[in-house]
């Protein structure tokens, strides 16, 4: 893990820098250097404990600049983050061995930017530590494209682009009837499906706002919300573990596993992808 984190560290800290001179106050700034350098002395040193107790300190300060960039601005705006800071967050919680905090990091980080390739190549990383027997979202599928596309659209060009496939098959199935010629009725299955899905979409996107990430080390879900209750999964969901927040109820939550299981497990064990005070403004 050493030198695949070596890889990027130079990356880091030209962006890390960058961040410093552009987006970050000069209180953060000092926050920002001081985390860079903690993640550069965990790189270089021989010695293990040192390296994690490194990348831990790195951490720790680099979520502290997400934690002031989350807060800055006024509340109706969005929050001055941006993904180079959440990866570079992510980098340092993965050398910690802290999967859960590294793959929400990339999460949020992908969720500002779907395109971004080193939070997308860094969270598949993450998601390849955790055991084998864990549900992982599926990547790579048609759906997964298409919703990853449909994501970047604004509302706005949802229906636009919604109403152009309609159109386009609209016109398809009349001239097929007009002239009498199959081929284009069958021609109108394709932009008829993309019309269907993305009215789907419109009808069934939150976003991530109902996704989250286990970040304490295990967990039990269980069939009910009490620790009374037998265990729904037969094994503890272990850090990193993603999840989509179905229902909430006092101490507890809901939750989805990416293999369609379910189960209760207490709500401070999972952090958000996308926080509360965020979501208003989506």
């Amino acid at each position: 893990m050493r030198s695949w984190l070596g890889l990027t560290s130079g990356a880091m800290i030209f962006v890390a820098a960058t961040c410093a001179r552009s987006t970050v106050a000069a209180d953060a700034s000092a926050v920002l250097a001081e985390a860079v350098r903690s993640y550069q002395a965990a790189l270089d040193s021989p010695n293990r404990n040192q390296r994690l107790q490194g990348f831990r300190q790195a951490e720790l300060l680099f979520g502290q600049v997400v934690q002031q960039q989350s807060a800055s601005g006024p509340q109706s705006s969005p929050p001055n983050l941006n993904p180079e800071l959440l990866t570079n967050w992510g980098n340092a919680a993965l050398g910690a061995e802290r999967l859960g905090v590294a793959v929400l990091a990339y999460r949020r980080a992908l969720q500002l930017d779907p395109d971004h390739a080193r939070a997308a190549q860094n969270l598949r990383c993450a998601r390849s530590l955790l055991p084998e027997w864990v549900p992982r979202p599926e990547e790579g599928s048609f759906v997964t494209a298409f919703w990853s596309w449909a994501i970047r659209l604004s509302r706005g060009e949802r229906w636009t682009t919604a109403a152009f496939f309609f159109l386009v098959a609209a016109t398809l199935i009349a001239a097929g009837i007009r002239w009498q010629r199959p081929a284009l009725r069958n021609m109108a299955i394709l932009p008829g499906t993309a019309w269907l899905a993305l009215m789907l979409f419109a009808a069934l996107d939150r976003g991530s706002q109902d996704d989250g990430v286990i970040t304490v080390e295990e967990v039990t879900a269980r069939a009910a919300d009490s620790v009374h209750a037998p265990a729904r999964v037969a094994q503890p969901l272990p850090a990193g573990t993603e999840v989509t927040v179905l229902e909430r109820r006092d101490a507890w939550c809901r939750v989805r596993l990416a293999d369609g299981r379910d189960g209760w497990i207490q709500a401070s064990a999972v952090e958000m992808v996308v926080p509360t005070a965020r979501r208003t403004t989506q």
